[in-house]
């Protein structure tokens, strides 16, 4: 069997009002972070796989560590649905911002 290509979507809110769940929040973003996760914006973090399997298994990782209170949802998209997010940006991101001005060379 091929390998088809999967992404895992996990959005989340989580409490983050006081000192304890700033703490918390904390420790599930990285975890996500060191299972592979990269995030896409805040709150919603995306990991590639090889194929559906893999991410099936790595969701029942992720369930282990959810906080106690918060929301979470995962989806599991192919890597063609994935291409074809859209990214619509109301002006120009801090990302293109930064590209922009690191691309000028004084001459």
């Amino acid at each position: 069997m091929g390998y088809r290509y999967m992404r895992m979507l996990l959005f989340f809110d989580l409490p983050v009002k006081s000192k304890v769940e700033r703490k918390i929040y904390s420790k599930f973003r990285n975890a996500l972070i060191k299972k592979g996760f990269f995030m896409i914006q805040y709150s919603v973090y995306a990991k590639i796989y090889a194929n559906r399997d893999a991410a099936e298994a790595d969701k029942c990782i992720v369930r282990k560590i959810v906080p106690e209170k918060g929301n979470i949802r995962i989806m599991i998209v192919t890597e063609k649905q994935y291409s074809r997010m859209e990214l619509i940006i109301g002006g120009i991101s801090n990302q293109e911002k930064i590209l922009t001005e690191e691309s000028f060379i004084i001459l």
